[in-house]
């Protein structure tokens, strides 16, 4: 079974090295996006091999923009261009297997035809969010993390609401010298309305059987208006894929779908940053990886590099005594 992983990194190159090494497997491929910001030269610690590509090319990922999408359908481009076969599995840089590489390609392997992907309603995803997401502008004013503005139709806001945002817009674009934001006004008047009728979102991660990937990118390719829609959708990378994916499974029933192969606490902090994992929580990630989950994030090298140490070690001692099982 061949895994294609796709990854989205900015920073940590040992430790992105890192998680590359414990998956490759001799039948892995990756495909690498570097953030357009970070300094790519840190990235030139990795041997050469042909089945590791730095994706050239590369854009400035921000939070909550479309960008995010853009530089994962880069990566798609290049493995579809490859001909690549098999799983294609969406991680950050910052992810790390809870299992050996054997177990994940078995598990692959005997549900080959399934897609795996959290799949809601937006309404169910988002009950308190989804508006925002699906009925207003939304732009990043700069690079910084959640320094966006939402721009609604002007006959639904009040005239109040409606001068401040014309104010934050002309600031900024005065400021930053960027005439593009000053633009933006006019998009309040005119209403956004989705290219599709009804919209699905969930996790960002995924892993997606080539059938249902070749299909999703036909689909993507023939579609301007949904691309061009989702440029000011507000974190498009939990809606993009996902609405494609369930427009297709209604249509096809071939496309079977499971929730995702990967683990995320986003119970213990705020919404916008998930947990990042030390050793003291080893047991959640075991108790997860007993729920198929095979991945999770985050992991960070500097702040705890020993619950990574303690997970590769459960792996290798299984390997050992496969009869027992570790995780």
């Amino acid at each position: 079974m061949v895994k294609n992983y796709i990854l989205i990194a900015h920073q940590s190159p040992q430790q992105l090295k890192r998680l590359i090494d414990r998956l490759n497997d001799g039948n892995s491929y990756f495909y690498i996006h570097i953030d357009l910001k970070s300094d790519l030269s840190q990235f030139n610690i990795f041997n050469k091999d042909e089945k590791i590509q730095f994706i050239q090319e590369r854009v400035n990922a921000i939070w909550g923009n479309y960008s995010i999408v853009q530089a994962t359908l880069n990566c798609l481009k290049h493995i579809l261009m490859d001909n690549r076969s098999g799983f294609t599995i969406l991680l950050s840089g910052q992810d790390y297997p809870l299992t050996g590489n054997n177990e994940i390609t078995e598990f692959l392997e005997s549900n080959k035809s399934y897609n795996f992907i959290d799949i809601k309603k937006v309404e169910e995803a988002w009950p308190d969010e989804y508006l925002y997401k699906t009925k207003k502008y939304y732009i990043n004013l700069t690079p910084k993390r959640g320094n966006g503005l939402f721009i609604s139709y002007v006959s639904d806001i009040s005239f109040g609401t409606f001068l401040r945002t014309c104010f934050r817009l002309v600031k900024n674009s005065i400021t930053q010298k960027n005439f593009a934001l000053f633009l933006m006004l006019f998009k309040s008047f005119k209403r956004r309305e989705a290219p599709v009728s009804s919209q699905f979102g969930g996790s960002q991660w995924w892993a997606l059987n080539n059938e249902t990937l070749v299909k999703m990118m036909d689909y993507i390719k023939s579609n301007a208006s949904y691309i061009e829609y989702h440029k000011y959708t507000y974190i498009p990378d939990e809606i993009f894929f996902h609405t494609v994916i369930k427009i297709l499974q209604e249509q096809d029933q071939s496309i079977l779908i499971k929730p995702s192969l990967t683990y995320v606490n986003w119970q213990s902090l705020s919404y916008s940053f998930p947990l990042v994992f030390g050793i003291n929580h080893s047991q959640e990630l075991i108790n997860a990886k007993k729920e198929h989950k095979f991945f999770a994030r985050k992991f960070e090298e500097a702040y705890d590099s020993k619950i990574m140490d303690l997970l590769d070690n459960l792996v290798d001692s299984s390997k050992q005594y496969p009869s027992q099982k570790l995780i």
